[in-house]
């Protein structure tokens, strides 16, 4: 049997030019993350990121955070399938095809409410296939999810999985054979470092935890938690 802890990355810098990358904070949730899983003697077989550099980023600041051999001492595997669904894309092709204005104004995207509201809408009518020149259909997102499963399930041990939130709630979706809508509320509620566990056997999952944030629930730390 197999330990997979899946873990989204740290807060990136929504609202910039570049989101791509952990502020202050989400190097700080990083660290924490780590230095829990040290003083829990937690420590990691193998360890898969995305590509991405916030995928990145969040594994240096865990490793920091442990400063322990054998939590730092596998080479991480990257896996493009555990990468995040392309949000720009398919905000922009949602926003075309349902108009510039929402409740009467212009639409604000650095809001993070009214960004989080447009994603709700834009993620059930790509699912749907209803927006046209993506990036990814609905299908391939799934699929290469699917695929990422796959190989996280022929692990030994204890294996350290750092990705997105799309992809945390499409590996529950695949497990749980959540519906869609379910699937879309449950990513949008998706912490910043947190953490869900599954046990596996072979291709068989069994979800042990999900969304976590054994490292920030303390009263000093708690004022840490985002979901950006």
């Amino acid at each position: 049997m197999a330990e997979v802890v899946v873990v989204r990355h740290g807060q990136a810098a929504f609202g910039t030019d570049d989101y791509d990358r952990l502020t202050d904070l989400g190097w700080q949730q990083a660290r924490l993350l780590g230095e829990h899983f040290a003083e829990a003697e937690q420590y990691f077989d193998a360890v898969y990121t995305g590509t991405l550099r916030r995928h990145r980023e969040t594994l240096t600041g865990i490793r920091e955070g442990a400063s322990e051999a054998r939590i730092a001492a596998p080479d991480a595997i990257e896996l493009p399938g555990l990468n995040e669904y392309d949000s720009d894309i398919l905000l922009e092709r949602y926003i075309a095809l349902s108009g510039d204005m929402l409740d009467g104004e212009a639409i604000d995207l650095s809001n993070s409410r009214t960004f989080y509201r447009l994603l709700r809408s834009a993620l059930l009518a790509w699912s749907r296939n209803e927006l046209s020149e993506v990036t990814e259909s609905w299908g391939d997102f799934e699929q290469r999810v699917r695929d990422s499963l796959a190989t996280l399930s022929a692990a030994k041990g204890r294996v350290l999985v750092v990705t997105s939130g799309g992809p945390v709630s499409a590996m529950l979706r695949e497990v749980l054979r959540l519906d869609v809508d379910t699937m879309v509320n449950t990513n949008l509620q998706a912490k910043n470092t947190g953490v869900t566990r599954y046990f596996s056997r072979g291709i068989n999952f069994n979800l042990n935890m999900f969304n976590a944030l054994p490292h920030l629930e303390s009263a000093a730390h708690r004022h840490l938690i985002t979901y950006t």
